[in-house]
């Protein structure tokens, strides 16, 4: 009977962690598209969502936003989608500067930085 509390209280806890880590990812993309004019998306599932593609465990692994004709800025929120390894923002229209939560992002692989209208340095 413990075997099956424990086996329970495991998978439980497994459950709630994958609800967490797109609950993260969500927050993150919802607060990274508040200040964004031109990124809608009509669908629920932050991993249907136009430009983001999620890994298998349903995490952010790639934002492409490139081309879209977004204008805006670029939230701290960003350095949240912590299993972030693609960023494309390029030929868009975002100002102001780049957040230093970008910092944040240890598994990025892969950055189109066409941040023309960008200002300040890259965080480090």
């Amino acid at each position: 009977m413990a075997a099956v509390v424990f086996l329970a209280l495991i998978l439980g806890f497994s459950a709630v962690s994958a609800v967490t880590n797109i609950t993260t990812d969500e927050h993150a993309l919802l607060s990274l598209k508040a200040p964004i004019t031109g990124w809608s998306s009509s669908v629920t599932h932050v991993c249907n969502w136009t430009g983001v593609l999620c890994n298998r465990h349903e995490r952010v692994a790639a934002l492409n936003l490139s081309n879209m004709g977004l204008l805006g800025t670029i939230t701290s929120d960003i350095g949240n989608l912590s299993f972030l390894v693609s960023l494309d923002l390029s030929n868009n229209s975002f100002s102001g500067g780049i957040p230093k939560e970008m910092a944040h992002l240890r598994r990025i692989k892969d950055i189109h930085p066409n941040f023309y209208d960008f200002r300040g340095p890259l965080p480090g």
